[in-house]
């Protein structure tokens, strides 16, 4: 079956270009595209980095998940499974220079300097969040840059205007 995702908004492409940015990710995603893969042969195969990317391919909805039968499973347990939910990307975007030169670069932060920010946006927004345009003012960021932060970050959710927390 063919899917199609359709990327129209240009912050969605901090999730497509994070899917992509190591050869285990892209890897990884080859293997799922072929047919449904438990959890179990993806960490034998790729380790701790392939159970990363299932788990980020699952948050951006790349992926589709289904458990096993204690039979199928491991140990008498159910496992996992994933699956590529999409075979295509379609994408359409316009937008000015300056939106797209921030989405770039909060993409292509190193990650020692994205969890740096990360973790000082955590601690701002507190228990119950805050609004985003006070944590773009406070931190001297762009909205666009804040939504693809957010995009990026597997911490924090836009819920209407605020930014949350992610429930661990």
């Amino acid at each position: 079956m063919i899917r199609t995702k359709v990327i129209n908004d240009s912050t969605d492409l901090v999730s497509i270009l994070r899917a992509f940015d190591t050869p285990t990710k892209k890897e990884v995603f080859i293997e799922i595209s072929r047919d449904w893969i438990p959890t179990s042969m993806i960490l034998d195969k790729f380790g701790g980095k392939g159970q990363e990317a299932l788990e980020l391919f699952d948050k951006m909805k790349l992926a589709e998940t289904k458990w096993t039968t204690p039979d199928e499973g491991m140990g008498g347990k159910p496992q996992k499974m994933y699956r590529s939910f999409y075979s295509i990307f379609n994408i359409n975007i316009s937008c000015p220079v300056n939106e797209i030169s921030e989405i770039f670069n909060i993409s292509s932060l190193d990650d020692d300097n994205f969890k740096k920010l990360e973790k000082k946006i955590y601690g701002y927004i507190g228990e119950n969040g805050t609004f985003g345009n006070k944590v773009s003012e406070n931190f001297k960021i762009s909205n666009t840059a804040l939504k693809a932060l957010v995009k990026r970050s597997n911490r924090f959710d836009y819920m209407g205007l605020k930014i949350t927390r992610k429930q661990e």
